[in-house]
């Protein structure tokens, strides 16, 4: 019994071209896929502290931050928080400045002062270190987190 014969296959030529045109194919979709997520993957968030400065007298206090947008993407909004000594307890308070609704473009800068404590906590300590942190979101919703201390100065 002879099964197969008699019928009648590809050419061998047609059967390179058919290859040659998947290869060519795949590998234009695997072009396409990488250099859409190459791209994604360059564009990113990132912030430059330009000072962050806790200052402490006997009258005053105060907190100011310069950040610059050293990202590709606008961010939106920035927080900055420097934990403080609490009164009463061992919980830190929080000491927060933060804007919203920003469009804070690539090379530009943001600041801000504050000068009230909030309620509970200790007046910073001339040479004192305490812990920061900085948030900031970008339109598309990415976030970008850093942790950081500030000195106090007087």
């Amino acid at each position: 019994m002879n099964v197969g014969f008699g019928k009648r296959a590809v050419s061998p030529l047609l059967a390179t071209i058919i290859l040659i045109a998947i290869t060519i194919a795949a590998g234009a979709t695997i072009y396409i896929l990488y250099s859409n997520a190459a791209t994604r993957a360059a564009t990113q968030l990132a912030v430059q502290v330009q000072s962050l400065d806790l200052v402490a007298t006997s009258s005053t206090n105060i907190f100011s931050a310069t950040i610059k947008n050293t990202g590709d993407k606008p961010i939106s909004s920035i927080s900055i928080t420097i934990y403080l000594e609490p009164t009463s307890g061992s919980t830190p308070v929080a000491w927060t400045m933060s804007a919203s609704g920003l469009t804070l473009q690539t090379g530009q800068v943001w600041s801000n002062t504050l000068n009230a404590l909030p309620a509970g906590a200790k007046a910073p300590t001339i040479g004192y270190s305490y812990p920061a942190t900085i948030s900031v979101t970008a339109a598309d919703g990415s976030k970008f987190d850093k942790a950081t201390t500030v000195v106090c100065s007087g």
